[in-house]
């Protein structure tokens, strides 16, 4: 936790998007989540998607302003539940996701994303690990609603330690009339603090 804290610290986001979080569980018996909001000085907002050794697995978000709401959205997966997180914040809204590993629940996620997404009266940012390319079905369906961000430099975050694959993503819904304009988005170098590499983006948004 004190590794991952400082990346989000050294980057100073307003928001951060986190995935594969235990909660009391065997095998980390804490709240993960809450260590690192302690060590961050951030809000944690925690979607558990599964009952797991004794405690939760799920998603996760922290931010710096403290959340007026938040719901946690089912997601399909063949494998293991999976999860959309949606945290209301005072000028927008930021959602942390993780697909499917499998393409059709990938592809049945992005129709229920869209469709929860596109209620909100204010801006949606959505950022996480969709296990899936840029150029692929799934994510090519989200693009006909988001501007999902560009990425400056080596795209790839996955593996970690040698990164072959662009699989984590941040995204705008613009079916609202919201814009962004990406200052900049870039993959950061951290290569054992987790097995994907963190994104970190500042973006204008209007509204």
């Amino acid at each position: 936790p004190e590794r991952v804290a400082k990346i989000i610290k050294d980057s100073d986001a307003e928001a951060v998007a986190l995935q594969e979080l235990d909660s009391m569980t065997t095998r980390h018996p804490a709240d993960v989540l809450g260590e690192l909001a302690e060590r961050t000085g951030m809000y944690p907002t925690f979607g558990p998607s599964i009952d797991f050794q004794g405690g939760k697995y799920g998603i996760g978000v922290l931010t710096k302003q403290k959340p007026i709401s938040s719901r946690r959205v089912p997601l399909p997966c063949r494998s293991e539940p999976r999860s959309l997180l949606i945290v209301e914040l005072q000028d927008y809204y930021f959602c942390s996701t993780h697909l499917s590993l499998h393409e059709a629940d990938r592809i049945t996620s992005m129709g229920i994303i869209i469709s929860e997404l596109s209620k909100p009266n204010k801006p949606v940012i959505i950022a996480g690990d969709f296990n899936d390319t840029r150029n692929s079905k799934a994510m090519k369906l989200l693009a006909t609603e988001f501007y999902v961000f560009p990425k400056g430099g080596n795209a790839n975050t996955f593996p970690a330690d040698k990164p072959k694959s662009e699989i984590d993503f941040m995204a705008l819904y613009t079916g609202n009339g919201a814009k962004a304009t990406v200052k900049s988005h870039t993959v950061v170098n951290a290569p054992v603090e987790s097995d994907h590499r963190p994104i970190f983006a500042k973006v204008l948004v209007e509204w």
